[in-house]
C-alpha cells in the first residue's frame, strides 16, 4: 500500500511599474530608443585529483537493442472480502488487500557491487522498419468490495541502475558512459473503479490511500547510487 503525498508549489510574479504622471505636461505619443552593446567575459577553471586504492574493479560492457511491441496487462476483478457485520462495525484491519501491477520495460540492466565500478552501457529501443515501436502497461481493478486497492502501470523504454554499497571509502566511486536512445510510443494506463467499502470505521485516518492507482511512463532512466547515496 502507497502513501500519498502531495505537495503544492506556488509561484509568485512580482511586475514593477513606474509611472509619472505630471499636470502641467501632456504626451499624445511617445517615442523610445534602446540600443545597448553588452560584452560579457567567464572565465571558469577547476583541478581535481584524486588518490584512492580501490579493493577491486567490476567492469562491465552493457550493449542492448530491443526492437518491435512490448506489452503488459494486469487485471483483477471481482473481488469479494464479505465481513460479518459487528456491534460496533469493523475497522480497516479486516479489509482485504488487492494490488495489480503492470510494467513493461524495453532494455533493462540492473549492476551491483561492493567495488568501484567502471560502466560502458549503450540501450537503444524502437521499432521495426517504418513501425513505430511501443512499450504499454495496462493495470486494473474493478469491482473490488471491502479491500485496499493499489493499481501501478510502468512503462519505460530504457533503464538503467547502478547500485554500489562498497566494502571501503577507497571503492566509493563509479565511472560510467551512457547512451540511451528510445523512439518508440510509451503508454502507461492505470485505473481502478467499483470500489466499495461497507461497514468500515476509521476509513482515511491512518494516513495511508486507500485507494491507489499510479501510472508512469519514461523514455530513458537512469538510476546510480553510491553507499546508500545519490
Amino acid at each position: 500500500m502507497k502513501t500519498l503525498k502531495k505537495t503544492a508549489l506556488s509561484a509568485a510574479i512580482a511586475v514593477a511599474g513606474m509611472t509619472s504622471i505630471s499636470a502641467a505636461m501632456a504626451f499624445d505619443s511617445v517615442t523610445w530608443v534602446w540600443d545597448a552593446t553588452v560584452n560579457s567575459t567567464v572565465d571558469t577553471s577547476a583541478l581535481s585529483e584524486i588518490n584512492v586504492t580501490p579493493e577491486g574493479l567490476a567492469m562491465t560492457e552493457n550493449d542492448q537493442t530491443a526492437l518491435g511491441t512490448i506489452t503488459a496487462t494486469s487485471l483483477v476483478t471481482a473481488v469479494d472480502n464479505l465481513l460479518l457485520p459487528l456491534i460496533d462495525g469493523n475497522t480497516v484491519d479486516d479489509l482485504a488487500a488487492v494490488e495489480s501491477i503492470a510494467t513493461a520495460v524495453g532494455n533493462n540492466a540492473a549492476i551491483e557491487s561492493d567495488v568501484s565500478a567502471q560502466i560502458d552501457n549503450s540501450q537503444v529501443y524502437s521499432g521495426i522498419d517504418a513501425t513505430v515501436g511501443t512499450v504499454t502497461a495496462t493495470s486494473s481493478a474493478l469491482a473490488i468490495l471491502n479491500a485496499t486497492v493499489d493499481v501501478d502501470a510502468t512503462a519505460v523504454g530504457n533503464n538503467m541502475a547502478l547500485d554500489l554499497t562498497t566494502i571501503s571509502d577507497d571503492d566509493a566511486f563509479a565511472i560510467t558512459n551512457n547512451e540511451q536512445l528510445s523512439v518508440a510510443l510509451l503508454t502507461s494506463t492505470a485505473t481502478a473503479g467499483g470500489v466499495l467499502f461497507d461497514g468500515i470505521n476509521g476509513m482515511g485516518t491512518d494516513g495511508t490511500a486507500d485507494v491507489s492507482a499510479a501510472a508512469t511512463s519514461v523514455g530513458n532512466n537512469l538510476s546510480i547510487t553510491v553507499d546508500g547515496n545519490f
